[in-house]
């Protein structure tokens, strides 16, 4: 028969096993903080286009126990309404494109989406300046947009308008690395809002046009 004094004892031996806290974890935490961006946009629909994307961290601390935390990264997407049939805006994006020097890496006309997933720049994309378009941070009081070499991921589509017309959606994300120094350490760049603004402005203007 068990007794009281029974009990205790396994109290207290299950007090002694429970793990100490993984203070390696708490540190890594931190580390994996989100980015968000500071430009105002709206928020696209779901999918690869914008939205949120979850990513698996596994983390091990110095006692070698193990934990896998989900992180949340999410892309904003920039939308501005235009006074064109899609497939007039559609043909003016490719346009805009071509205008700021954007090579064009991935082109799918069925979903009307343009863009480059590994573009290399500095200073300026087309004529709109790097530190106008994207916040990397800042050195001695020198946005280092304007001096980082850049690699960015920018995608614009051409969606119809519930209300006729059509609509221009653009993200704009990447990071960027001190070119003169040999750091090796990229540091996170989250669009203002300018070159989003700029592929718009084209759109308009060509569509306007014609």
């Amino acid at each position: 028969m068990i007794t009281s004094n029974d009990v205790l004892a396994i109290r207290r031996s299950a007090r002694r096993r429970v793990h100490p806290p993984l203070p390696a974890i708490v540190l890594l935490l931190g580390a994996w903080g989100c980015a968000s961006n500071s430009a105002g946009t709206s928020a696209g629909p779901s999918g690869d286009f914008g939205g949120n994307r979850v990513q698996t961290a596994i983390l091990q601390n110095t006692q070698g126990a193990a934990r896998g935390i989900n992180m949340v990264s999410t892309t904003e997407v920039k939308s501005v309404l235009i006074n064109a049939p899609v497939e007039k805006a559609w043909v003016a994006l490719q346009a805009a494109y071509v205008t700021l020097g954007i090579p064009v890496t991935d082109l799918n006309q069925q979903s009307r989406t343009i863009g480059n997933n590994t573009y290399r720049v500095r200073r300026k994309i087309g004529d709109v300046p790097t530190m106008r378009a994207l916040d990397c941070g800042g050195d001695s009081g020198m946005p280092n947009a304007e001096t980082y070499q850049l690699l960015l991921t920018v995608k614009s589509r051409i969606i119809p308008n519930d209300a006729g017309g059509s609509v221009v959606q653009t993200t704009l994300e990447g990071t960027g690395k001190n070119a003169t120094t040999a750091a090796s350490s990229d540091v996170r760049c989250s669009s203002m809002g300018a070159l989003e603004t700029r592929i718009a402005e084209l759109i308009k203007a060509s569509v306007a046009a014609k």
